[in-house]
């Protein structure tokens, strides 16, 4: 098939859209199948329809790492599936706003996914969990300082970090700074915590568990120093234009892909930051 997927092995293959290099996985053992953020356009969920429907899987699950429109863009794709899903993701998709971004940006790309089937069948908290054959660990790191968990396969060594670990663009903040300060120290004790094989982010190629601390660290000591300029601004009462070139010049962990940094990521989460230590001592 076209879309025949990168295999790592023990049932486990990743698939991965162009576009920031958007990650899913999908775990065959036995009569079972399991997703992880299926994705992206129409014609590479149809395959990956045909790829789940070759496997002749009974039952189906999928997992959801947070509400993001590219990362609930497939879900209508499989409605026989059985859809996992922390409690703050499964209270996005409930309330409305994970469908408002979805068909935001179908106008914006294109894309003409089926707006109707967002759905979560079962909410997860941290902790193992057990879907059929299935063993899980589920960890309390919300993407984006937002909202989310991140997956462990247990039997397969392999951690699905959601939008954490990236190795192609600047950790992008969109709720709290402090969240995603404590979400990365997460993971980082995650790596240690489980004997992993690969872990595959939202957005990047695999990475070996050495390579994905390698990034945790990176990504830890940006956001900290981050925080840290921005408290700085504050306590300085800096005026705003030079509040937010003292948080800018923090620089990022690493260059971010064409595709990210039309964002403007490092001036957003400069931004955001001073907003946060303004609030703080508010």
């Amino acid at each position: 098939m076209a879309r025949a997927g990168i295999d790592l092995g023990d049932g486990v293959r990743q698939f991965q859209s162009p576009l920031w290099q958007t990650n899913c996985l999908l775990v065959v053992a036995g009569a079972e199948a399991l997703l992880c953020d299926p994705s992206y356009t129409q014609e590479e969920l149809e395959e990956l329809q045909d790829v789940v429907r070759d496997a002749k899987a009974e039952r189906v699950h999928v997992l959801v790492t947070h509400a993001d429109y590219d990362h609930v863009c497939g879900l209508a794709a499989f409605p026989e599936a059985t859809v996992v899903a922390g409690e703050a993701t499964t209270a996005r998709i409930e309330d409305g706003a994970a469908l408002a971004g979805l068909s935001a940006a179908a106008t914006e790309w294109g894309i003409d996914w089926a707006l109707g089937g967002l759905r979560v069948d079962r909410a997860v908290t941290p902790g193992e969990v057990r879907l059929d054959s299935f063993r899980l660990a589920v960890v309390d790191a919300p993407s984006h300082g937002r909202e989310g968990a991140c997956f462990v396969l247990l039997d397969q060594g392999v951690l699905f970090p959601g939008d954490h670990l990236s190795p192609i663009t600047t950790p992008l903040i969109g709720g709290s700074l402090e969240a995603a300060v404590r979400a990365n120290r997460a993971l980082l004790e995650a790596l240690d915590d489980h004997d992993l094989r690969w872990v595959v982010p939202g957005h990047g190629r695999a990475l070996t568990p050495e390579e994905a601390r390698e990034i945790g660290e990176a990504d830890l000591a940006y956001l900290e120093r981050l925080r840290d300029a921005a408290g700085e601004a504050s306590d300085r009462q800096l005026a705003p234009g030079w509040a937010l070139l003292h948080a800018y010049a923090v620089e990022p962990p690493r260059p971010d892909t064409d595709d990210f940094a039309v964002y403007g990521i490092r001036a957003g989460n400069a931004q955001l930051a001073l907003t946060e230590a303004r609030e703080a001592v508010a």
